[in-house]
């Protein structure tokens, strides 16, 4: 996706063409969870790079299990962030839910990187890009509603793949393909069947 900034911004809820160092926050406090859903759309300091960010903020830190550093596997390797229950990036209250750049390419914008709940989800599939920016979009505008986003159901909805597209990665789990006998395939019959 590359399109001109003021479209790109567009996609993010942002209303006009923000300056250098220029920020467009929301946020709401849910009371009752004592969770705050902040989102922002920054501009870097020299009209370089975009970022977007969304963050729950806990008055009070989550079950301390669920914070500790999940253990080391078989092979000995470190667990994905997106295996952690908080994605691997809860610190001190705070869980980053979503983190994207776009930079400019010829004038034209698109995003580069994008880590939500700790997974990293460039170029994971077909349009990532536009589904990062609606996913990001469904947040605010809960936000705006002074809602909390429910992050789970937002992924659910934007983040997966399109039927049309085969990568290795699927959004949906037990999608088979369908069994073919190569008999079918040639339009023969069984032995013995005659004709």
């Amino acid at each position: 996706m590359r399109i001109p900034l003021d479209k790109f911004l567009e996609k993010l809820s942002v209303g006009h063409v923000l300056s250098p160092y220029e920020t467009q926050p929301w946020v709401y406090y849910d009371d009752e969870k004592g969770i705050t859903a902040s989102a922002e759309v920054r501009m870097g300091p020299a009209g370089e790079d975009i970022e977007a960010e969304i963050q729950f903020l806990y008055d009070e830190i989550p079950d301390a299990a669920a914070l500790a550093p999940l253990p080391f596997n078989e092979e000995g390797l470190a667990p994905s962030p997106s295996q952690h229950p908080y994605g691997g990036m809860m610190a001190h209250g705070r869980q980053q839910v979503l983190w994207m750049r776009a930079e400019p390419m010829q004038n034209e914008w698109g995003p580069k990187f994008l880590r939500i709940k700790g997974e990293d989800f460039v170029n994971a599939f077909h349009n990532w890009e536009e589904k990062g920016c609606a996913f990001f979009t469904a947040c605010v505008q809960s936000i705006m509603m002074n809602e909390l986003p429910d992050i789970d159901l937002l992924l659910d909805k934007h983040m997966q793949e399109d039927d049309s597209w085969g990568s290795g990665r699927s959004g949906k789990i037990g999608r088979k393909s369908p069994k073919i006998k190569p008999g079918a395939l040639l339009g023969m019959k069984k032995p013995g069947g005659g004709m």
